[in-house]
C-alpha cells in the first residue's frame, strides 16, 4: 500500500526509466521548496510522470506492457488507504489526462475501476477538453 511520504520512491522503483527525469527535477524541487514540509510529490508527478504517461499514450508504436503497468500503478494509488495519495492521483495525473482530449480518450479505455471512479469525479468539475488542442510535449 502506498503512502504519501514514500510515493515518489515507489514510482521510481516501478518505473526506473523515468529516474533521469527525476534527477533533473530534484534539484529544482529542493531549491524551490526549501524549509517546507514537502518532498515535491505533486510537482514531480506533474512535471515528470504525467508527460511520461502522455508520451506513451500517443506513441504510434504503443508499448502496451508499459501502459498496462502504469494503469495498474494508478489503480494501486486509487485504492490506497492514504487520502493524500488518492488526492495526488486526482489533482496531478487524472486532471492532466482530463486536460487533453487525445489523452483522455486513450486513457479512459485503459482505466481500472477505482481509477475510473476518481476520474469520473474529475470529469464532473473539469470541462471537456478541446478536441483540436494537442499536449505541449507533442
Amino acid at each position: 500500500m502506498y503512502t504519501y511520504a514514500e510515493i515518489v520512491n515507489e514510482l521510481l522503483a516501478e518505473f526506473p526509466e523515468i529516474s533521469k527525469n527525476y534527477e533533473e527535477e530534484i534539484t529544482w524541487i529542493k531549491d524551490t521548496f526549501q524549509g517546507q514540509d514537502t518532498e515535491g510529490q505533486t510537482v514531480y508527478f506533474d512535471r515528470c510522470f504525467c508527460d511520461y504517461i502522455g508520451r506513451l499514450l500517443v506513441d504510434e508504436s504503443q508499448d502496451d506492457i508499459k501502459i498496462e503497468k502504469i494503469f495498474a500503478f494508478l489503480e494501486d494509488t486509487a485504492v490506497s488507504e492514504d487520502q493524500e495519495v488518492r488526492n495526488l492521483l486526482q489533482v496531478t495525473v487524472l486532471e492532466y489526462l482530463r486536460s487533453w482530449y487525445l489523452l483522455q480518450n486513450e486513457s479512459e479505455k485503459r482505466m481500472l475501476p477505482e481509477t475510473k471512479k476518481i476520474f469520473d469525479r474529475v470529469k464532473s468539475y473539469l470541462e471537456e477538453p478541446a478536441q483540436d488542442v494537442l499536449p505541449c510535449f507533442l
